[in-house]
């Protein structure tokens, strides 16, 4: 059905304004954000998952050992795999890594312990468990307050949306880190340590890493990079917002305090 000819015009200008304040908004921000040197100063560096598909744990862990982090005034090391196992509470069958969903709701329910207490494993063990102490560490974290904030639910038809792009960096620039799942290139090339953008029919789903920061860049394809950290390299590398806004499935934040 259409709309009246006065109402299509009050969508088109609401449409403008909305378009509007997001990019006055964007070009308020200023043009880089780093959040490494904090994660530094709490020992917090990049890991790698090795042989196993956890990418989507280590990048979820990254999101709440810095929300812990804000918490407590000081970094720790949180425990992957018990992240993993928690998110396994909440899904009919075990698996080892998945969405970011499954791991809040097992964050949710079940709170994360400390990397001594549950170490990464080289392989996945569905059977294994986490003991007393490790429950006992985990349910402290659960009463500090952490909440989930989604600024792209998870679509793997769509990039991002320039007010969505906007979003990632005012979180960015806010302080807080984002848990992003791409489509990735089947055969991923860097150059100077930043990822190429491929097409469409080059992609597989996915990979997810870590967004800590942004460097605006006009030679770069969308305007600038996202600083990641990826658990597949065990390194921090950068990604263009180009390449983002093609193939960004999903984006997630982790906070603590009101």
């Amino acid at each position: 059905m259409m709309l009246p000819r006065y109402s299509w015009i009050r969508f088109v200008v609401l449409s403008a304004l909305i378009g509007w304040i997001s990019g006055a908004r964007a070009a308020e921000l200023p043009a880089e954000a780093d959040l490494r040197p904090q994660m530094k100063a709490w020992d917090l560096g990049p890991r790698s998952q090795g042989g196993r598909p956890t990418c989507s744990v280590f990048t979820f862990t990254g999101g709440l050992e810095f929300a812990l982090g804000k918490a407590r005034k000081k970094g720790a090391r949180l425990s992957v795999d018990y992240v993993n196992w928690a998110a396994n509470q909440e899904r009919e069958k075990a698996r080892d890594g998945g969405f970011f969903s499954d791991m809040w709701k097992g964050f949710a329910r079940h709170g994360v312990c400390a990397e001594d207490e549950m170490p990464y494993g080289r392989k996945f063990d569905a059977e294994r468990k986490p003991d007393e102490k490790a429950a006992a560490f985990a349910k402290e974290t659960m009463a500090l307050g952490l909440s989930e904030h989604w600024l792209k639910a998870w679509n793997p038809k769509t990039g991002l949306s320039e007010e969505e792009l906007a979003s990632i960096k005012g979180t960015l620039n806010a302080g807080w880190p984002v848990c992003g799942g791409f489509r990735w290139p089947n055969h991923a090339a860097w150059k100077d340590g930043v990822l190429q953008v491929c097409g469409a029919d080059e992609v597989f789903d996915g990979h997810s890493v870590l967004l800590v920061g942004y460097r605006d860049d006009a030679a770069q394809p969308g305007g600038g990079v996202f600083l990641i950290r990826d658990s597949g390299s065990g390194e921090d590398r950068a990604m263009p917002y180009g390449y983002a806004k093609a193939f960004m499935n999903d984006a997630l934040w982790i906070r603590s305090g009101k």
